[in-house]
């Protein structure tokens, strides 16, 4: 078997490899590989096409694989990276809120997410007060019919950054920091909520 056939076979086999993956890696890893072979193949025939194909393949293959560890790389720093509101102001908006008025009702349509600048917002449901620092209404813009479970009312005047929720998502996709500090704010409110839940069964979730 000559050198040609040995480096035809291998580009194959190294194809075939790379369409077993799982995880998109080790597949674009292969990949690369493959078309090493090719580009390979194409300059021993020589045969300018092959070669030409194997370095399109190589150049595509290494531009997705750069790609995907850049963001295997943001994910690990954004899991372990606090995040704090001032990343979060340009995408925010103030409003000023009155004592005693409604913020949003239990069924209400979910379309923002709030930081309390200052005041306090009660929900009546959980038998809970959100002071300056906090941030509530995350769980119904996520919930399957997007729709607010309790009742928010501020019980004194309040200054409040409001962020949409189609703003939100848009981030949860975009950025994983962001998605990382949702689903951990997420998970702490309703571990939360479970332990409420066990002393007051009517409890809802916000």
């Amino acid at each position: 078997m000559g050198v040609l056939e040995i480096l035809g076979y291998a580009a194959l086999l190294l194809l075939i490899v790379a369409f077993t993956m799982k995880t998109i890696i080790p597949l674009r890893a292969f990949a690369m590989a493959a078309s090493l072979a090719i580009i390979l193949y194409g300059a021993f025939a020589p045969h300018v096409g092959i070669l030409a194909i194997g370095v399109v393949m190589a150049l595509v293959n290494l531009w997705r694989l750069t790609e995907m560890r850049r963001l295997v790389g943001a994910v690990r720093v954004a899991s372990g990276a606090p995040l704090t509101v001032d990343w979060l102001l340009p995408y925010m908006r103030p409003v000023d809120i009155p004592a005693g008025h409604v913020l949003f009702s239990k069924g209400d349509k979910a379309d923002a997410m709030y930081f309390v600048s200052s005041g306090r917002v009660r929900i009546d449901e959980m038998d809970l007060e959100m002071s300056k620092g906090s941030i509530f209404g995350e769980i119904g813009i996520f919930s399957s019919d997007r729709r607010r479970t309790a009742t928010a009312k501020c019980i004194e005047p309040c200054s409040l950054l409001l962020i949409t929720a189609e703003k939100v998502r848009e981030l949860y996709y975009q950025n994983p920091r962001f998605g990382f500090y949702l689903v951990g704010l997420i998970t702490e409110r309703l571990m939360h909520n479970a332990k409420e839940l066990k002393k007051n069964p009517s409890a809802s979730i916000i």
